[in-house]
């Protein structure tokens, strides 16, 4: 890859591109950003690091010089992004670098995953009646309101109606005397998070004694259970 020819279609680049522009405009007044400077081949940088717009697959052309190339040897993610922040900056370039190296089909073919293998999403109980499925969680860390600093909510799952219950910080026992089983008796499932709360020994216990079903998401995936006890 021409080198050369690259940085001369990035200063062309820098020169049409608007964002660019408005940061070189800034280096002759008093609002100038410490970070910013020009080379002297007239090449806008940021912290020392060539900015590259997002024109004509300029960064395109800088990922295949540092993973694609056969002195590259298709570096994995940490690599390249290393070798590309050398000399190379610009916005979301990690998630870009990330995303190139996943889209790489010879990187997909000779490299074997090191992750454990992803569990299985299942789908949550379907409800039999009110109030015999329910969802828990905690919106915590509130600006204290007559001494409560967190919320319990609880969540039918059939009839999506709500139970908030002012609270402070609990621990799990004290997560069990919230739970008004007068009021709504004895669930059948209890979904929730993988809070310590929720997922300690003694709230275990209790769901075993009172012959709940509990099941605990997945991060990110309240919809299916990613382990079920």
């Amino acid at each position: 890859m021409d080198v050369g020819q690259l940085h001369t279609d990035i200063h062309s680049a820098q020169q049409s591109d608007t964002h660019s522009l408005e940061i070189i405009a800034t280096f002759t007044g008093p609002d100038a950003a410490p970070h910013w400077s020009l080379d002297g081949a007239g090449l806008l940088r940021y912290d020392g690091h060539i900015w590259v717009p997002d024109v004509n697959d300029l960064r395109l052309r800088i990922l295949l010089n540092n993973h694609d190339h056969p002195v590259s040897s298709h570096f994995g993610q940490n690599k390249t992004l290393e070798l590309v922040r050398r000399d190379y900056t610009w916005p979301g370039v990690r998630t870009f670098v990330k995303d190139y190296c996943k889209s790489c089909t010879t990187c997909v073919r000779s490299k074997a995953p090191r992750h454990r293998p992803y569990r299985f999403l299942r789908q949550l109980p379907i409800p039999e009646k009110p109030w015999n499925s329910i969802s828990i969680n905690f919106i915590d860390q509130l600006s204290s309101s007559l001494g409560y600093t967190s919320i319990l909510v609880i969540v039918d799952q059939l009839m999506k109606q709500a139970i908030l219950i002012a609270t402070h910080d609990t621990t799990s026992a004290q997560l069990a005397e919230l739970f008004v089983f007068s009021k709504l008796g004895v669930p059948a499932h209890v979904t929730s998070d993988r809070r310590p709360e929720f997922v300690s020994h003694f709230f275990r216990s209790l769901g075993k004694a009172l012959n709940m079903k509990l099941h605990f998401t997945s991060g990110y995936h309240p919809e299916g259970d990613g382990h079920t006890e």
